[in-house]
């Protein structure tokens, strides 16, 4: 007995002094977050070199609460292939491109999601030419998707299910995808909804020459994702997303933070106040939730100025928008 109870002992003792996420980037003073390249509208460098986006704008928010600065984050590009293995790896600390929570995501990885930040669903582009306004109506022909993703798996079902004679293309990057589709390569092509309306803005050659479907064939919850072996890095990524709601739902902006007006309800008050003590209890100071409204904004300005009416794709918020506007965007209780 003795000796079981010294093993246990020791191992207690080594977990207890494992360096943390949250400790290893204060040290290295920056966060690593693996994100899409030429992602359309999620993650995109400049002519400067600097990144933009959805994606990019959710790992500067966690870089504001947990080192102060926004701009301490290193982006790590990754693919739908290694972008998992890449999180598994301990390359990145946070992933935060476009990938699907799912029951074998969660069970059989070893991540976890933390907050869904984009209600998305699967759609189709095809070739103006073809004369269809739906899916039902492509009767033979290719379709392009990609591989290591939900979107060819729901592809296959959905066209074992209505014994389609669309064949499928399954081509390895986004760039390659859409290369194939307007090389004439493949009629039609399936991706999330606004990764398709995105890539017509940025490259049809003429964007009367195609057309979006009407057709979602599936569900795509889209979550940021971290490792399962740290619960404080989980949680403080989910109540850093929370806290980007939270502002909305307050209606607490990157321009009125510092000066919150005096009718703000009292619960707002004490979050983005400058004696936000709940943050204690995941490391962090007093004032981070009001650095991530202030540096990177609430999820309505994240999401106007990347992918709404503040950019040039426009994209309508629908599931996206606040419960309280018929959209299933809703805070966890911050108290």
């Amino acid at each position: 007995m003795a000796m079981f109870s010294g093993f246990l002992f020791v191992n207690s003792s080594s977990d207890a002094f494992a360096a943390s996420t949250l400790d290893e980037v204060r040290e290295r003073g920056y966060l690593t977050c693996g994100v899409g390249e030429h992602d359309f509208g999620f993650a995109q460098r400049d002519i400067r070199g600097q990144w933009h986006g959805f994606d990019v704008d959710f790992c500067r928010a966690v870089a504001s609460a947990t080192l102060g600065d926004p701009t301490a984050v290193r982006f790590v590009p990754v693919d739908s292939q290694n972008r998992i293995s890449t999180l598994l790896d301990k390359e990145i600390d946070l992933l935060t491109r476009t990938t699907t929570w799912t029951l074998s995501r969660d069970t059989a990885k070893a991540i976890n999601f933390t907050q869904v930040t984009l209600y998305e669903g699967q759609g189709i582009i095809a070739r103006s030419e073809l004369g269809i306004h739906q899916l039902s109506q492509a009767f033979e022909g290719t379709i392009c998707v990609n591989s290591g993703t939900t979107s060819l798996l729901n592809l296959e079902d959905y066209l074992s299910r209505k014994n389609s004679k669309l064949e499928i293309l399954v081509l390895e990057t986004q760039q390659g995808r859409w290369d194939a589709f307007f090389n004439g390569r493949c009629d039609l092509m399936s991706s999330d909804m606004i990764d398709l309306q995105a890539g017509a803005v940025m490259l049809a050659p003429s964007p009367d020459d195609y057309i979006i479907l009407p057709d979602v064939i599936s569900k795509e919850p889209l979550a940021p994702a971290v490792r399962n072996d740290d619960d404080q890095w989980f949680d403080i990524v989910k109540w850093v997303i929370n806290i980007t709601i939270a502002g909305e739902e307050y209606g607490v902006t990157s321009v009125n933070v510092s000066t919150l007006p005096s009718d703000i309800p009292l619960q707002a008050g004490r979050l983005f106040g400058s004696q936000n003590t709940l943050g204690l209890e995941l490391g962090l100071d007093t004032e981070w939730a009001l650095r991530v409204i202030r540096d990177v904004g609430n999820y309505g300005e994240i999401f106007e100025r990347n992918l709404g009416q503040g950019s040039q794709f426009k994209v309508e918020r629908k599931l996206n928008n606040l419960w309280t506007k018929g959209g299933l965007m809703y805070a966890l209780p911050i108290r």
